[in-house]
């Protein structure tokens, strides 16, 4: 893909999707202690009747997520299915994250707005879908050369490289922003994952700059390479 326009919108897109695939695998993680042992925590006693639909909100939420990362993938090369795909997994993460909500909201007799964490994936999921449905307008469609036939596969180092850090970063900071929904009697229950966050996380930074810095430290020992070879 050889317009910078294109790969902007690219990489923009990569970002967006590359977040929504990640706050839903999490939402789906963050949902299990109380969809499948919401008996043991008193103060949630609210979803016990819900355990069932929870329960089947986890499983819709990890197949949408990993559907997801291979949009977010097929967004990166410019596959021909990339565009239907994430219109349909996208709606179909917003549609649970709102369904979720709407429970959530009814049984605690709060704001649809106020439940979170989930409130925050429904604002990505919205985002990011608004965003597809903005660049299909010919204008921006067009001379971003992203309905280009047979994808215009680009370099993935940019776009991927981005996608794992700003995800890795996601996941290291997610005790704090996910901590609201999530502190009972003075104990932030997120924290019970700090370990496999940050770990992952950090492997996901580290994974991305190598994605990033790996073609030009390549180009860089090509060029070393010539010159000792002249030499």
């Amino acid at each position: 893909m050889n317009n910078k326009l294109g790969l902007v919108l690219r990489v923009l897109l990569v970002l967006l999707i590359g977040a929504t695939s990640l706050m839903t695998l999490l939402g789906a993680v963050g949902t299990v202690c109380l969809a499948f042992n919401g008996t043991l925590y008193p103060a949630y006693r609210w979803i016990i009747p819900l355990m069932p639909t929870f329960q089947i909100l986890v499983y819709i939420k990890i197949a949408v997520g990993f559907a997801l990362a291979l949009v977010t993938y097929a967004t990166a090369r410019g596959d021909r299915w990339f565009y239907l795909g994430a219109l349909i997994f996208l709606v179909a993460g917003l549609s649970a994250a709102a369904y979720q909500m709407v429970l959530s909201s009814t049984a605690r007799h709060i704001p649809f707005l106020a439940v979170a964490p989930t409130n925050i994936r429904f604002y990505i999921t919205s985002v990011t879908l608004l965003a597809f449905l903005i660049i299909r307008f010919p204008g921006i469609w067009n001379k971003g050369g992203l309905g280009i036939p047979g994808g215009g596969k680009g370099n993935l180092a940019l776009p991927g490289g981005l996608a794992m850090i700003v995800t890795g970063l996601m996941m290291i900071t997610a005790p704090w922003w996910a901590s609201p929904e999530h502190v009972v009697d003075g104990v932030n229950y997120v924290l019970t994952l700090q370990v496999p966050l940050i770990v992952d996380g950090i492997a996901l930074m580290f994974g991305g700059a190598s994605v990033l810095l790996a073609p030009r430290l390549f180009a860089w020992w090509q060029t070393r390479r010539a010159l000792v070879s002249e030499s």
